[in-house]
């Protein structure tokens, strides 16, 4: 494990170990505690280098730290004496506290545990083959609630389940199972117990956000309240430019729709006025085309008229003349009878 800086420090190595503490403190605008417990000596030297890039981390014992917090001028930097850190180090930086805690926590790796440690989280065995042969583990995996069964020469895990929960501590057996299940629940890295910013503390929990959600979150929120303070008529430095050329927009449009003869909109209005005058004369014109086709078609039904009349006329006509011939034919007949009598006399006198 990572140990603090040794006891056996003069008094001036400790005054110097102050005054560096302190001059971080002025210099950088983020300062947070670290709890380095349960981190191996060999990885820190490691993740240190890893972090130089974005972090400073430093070390030494409680009380100098303390001391260190007192002695700055930072308002209410004195919260930082608040940190819960077994094993505290300090952690400045320019990145924001919610930055900071991101990657602090992308830095970190996975271990495997041996046993007497804290469950940083609830340890859950996948369901599947575990490749493990049938003996003591299948009795061990049942005993801690799982629903086993031996297949195929091994023992496959049928459910899913947990067999330690969060912030149980792992026992010697416990770290026994896991290794041989393949499973590595610790987490090997720095922790951010709290950070200091611009006179806030901010605690683990408060940072342990989704940024991405968070960012999406502000950006909804942010346009909803402008368009908000846009439509209410609302101005101040965000909305004053947006507000006022909706107005300009507004007042030029009604100016070109009632052809005001303003310097700004004369050229719109005049194309305005010029459009409509196209539109009424295509309009007329349409009205014209469809008026002529009226009289054409008023025309053309009176011709109909007139052709089915003299039809009619001529049909008239025609059946009188048949009438006239049918009354004639009688009188040849009679004519016919008083020839033939005139014969029969002529006849007799003889």
């Amino acid at each position: 494990m990572v140990q603090p800086t040794p006891k056996g420090m003069t008094r001036e190595q400790k005054e110097m170990k102050v005054e560096e503490f302190e001059e971080k403190i002025e210099a950088y605008p983020v300062i947070g505690i670290l709890d380095m417990h349960n981190l191996p000596a060999k990885q820190l030297q490691q993740i240190k280098k890893d972090m130089k890039a974005f972090a400073d981390v430093k070390m030494s014992r409680k009380t100098l730290m303390e001391i260190a917090i007192d002695g700055a001028e930072k308002e209410d930097i004195e919260q930082l004496e608040e940190t819960e850190a077994t094993q505290p180090a300090f952690i400045f930086s320019e990145k924001d506290p919610f930055q900071l805690y991101q990657l602090i926590k992308e830095n970190k790796t996975s271990a495997a545990a041996q046993g007497g440690e804290e469950a940083p989280n609830d340890i859950e065995v996948p369901d599947g083959d575990t490749g493990i042969g049938p003996g003591p583990m299948l009795g061990k995996l049942q005993q801690r609630g799982l629903q086993v069964q031996v297949s195929d020469g091994s023992i496959h895990v049928q459910e899913p389940g947990v067999i330690i929960e969060k912030g149980d501590t792992i026992t010697r057996d416990d770290a026994e199972i896991l290794s041989q299940l393949g499973i590595e629940p610790l987490e090997i890295g720095l922790d951010l117990d709290i950070a200091y910013s611009e006179g806030e503390l901010f605690t683990a929990e408060e940072l342990d956000i989704d940024t991405e959600q968070y960012r999406t979150d502000v950006e909804t929120a942010s346009s909803a309240a402008f368009n908000l303070a846009v439509n209410a008529g609302i101005i101040n430095e965000t909305t004053a430019e947006t507000i006022v050329q909706e107005a300009v927009r507004k007042a030029k449009n009604l100016a070109i729709s009632e052809g005001l003869p303003v310097e700004e909109t004369i050229e719109e209005a005049l194309a305005h006025a010029s459009g409509n005058a196209e539109g009424l004369d295509s309009q007329l014109d349409l009205e014209s085309v469809d008026l002529k086709d009226e009289e054409e078609q008023e025309a053309e039904e009176d011709t109909e008229d007139e052709e089915e009349a003299e039809g009619e006329s001529e049909a008239e006509d025609k059946s009188d003349s048949e009438e006239e011939s049918e009354e004639d034919e009688p009188s040849d007949e009679s004519e016919d009878e008083e020839s033939s009598e005139d014969g029969e006399s002529e006849s007799e006198e003889e």
